[in-house]
C-alpha cells in the first residue's frame, strides 16, 4: 500500500514540476498546473504625421499563444488608454520614451512583458531572443 501511495505522489510531483513555467518568454508564470501563455512579440506603431510634443495614437500589437481564451491587460505609462486586446490603441503626448507592460492570461497562468515606446517610433521587440526592456 505504501508503495502505491509513493508511486502516486511521485507521479503527481513529476506532472506539476517545481518553480515557474516562465522560461525565456520574458516573464514568470503564476498559479495553476499548465504552461503559461507565451508572448513572442510586442509591436508598436506611431500614427502617420506623429510630431514631438503633439499627442497622437500608438497601436500596440501583442503576439501571444496559449491554451484557452487569452485575456490581455496592460498600459503604457504616461499614455491614455489600456492594452486590453491583442491589438490596442493608446494615445501618447510624445515628449519622452514611455515604458509599457502587457500581461496575457489564460485564466490560470499569466505572462508579463515590459517594453519601451520611443517618441513617434514604430518598432517591435521579441522575447526569444529577449529584445524587450
Amino acid at each position: 500500500m505504501r508503495f502505491i501511495i509513493g508511486l502516486t505522489l511521485s507521479g503527481a510531483l513529476a506532472l506539476t514540476g517545481c518553480g515557474s513555467d516562465g522560461g525565456s518568454n520574458g516573464s514568470g508564470g503564476s498559479g495553476g498546473g499548465g504552461a503559461a501563455p507565451t508572448i513572442s512579440m510586442v509591436e508598436w506603431g506611431a500614427a502617420a504625421g506623429c510630431a514631438m510634443g503633439v499627442r497622437s495614437d500608438v497601436v500596440v500589437t501583442v503576439t501571444a499563444t496559449g491554451t484557452g481564451a487569452l485575456t490581455y491587460s496592460g498600459s503604457v505609462a504616461g499614455c491614455n488608454g489600456a492594452i486590453d486586446a491583442a491589438v490596442s490603441t493608446v494615445s501618447c503626448p510624445n515628449v519622452a520614451t514611455y515604458p509599457g507592460t502587457v500581461m496575457v492570461s489564460d485564466g490560470t497562468e499569466s505572462t508579463t512583458v515590459t517594453f519601451d515606446v520611443p517618441v513617434c517610433d514604430s518598432d517591435s521587440c521579441t522575447t526569444d531572443p529577449d529584445t524587450c526592456s
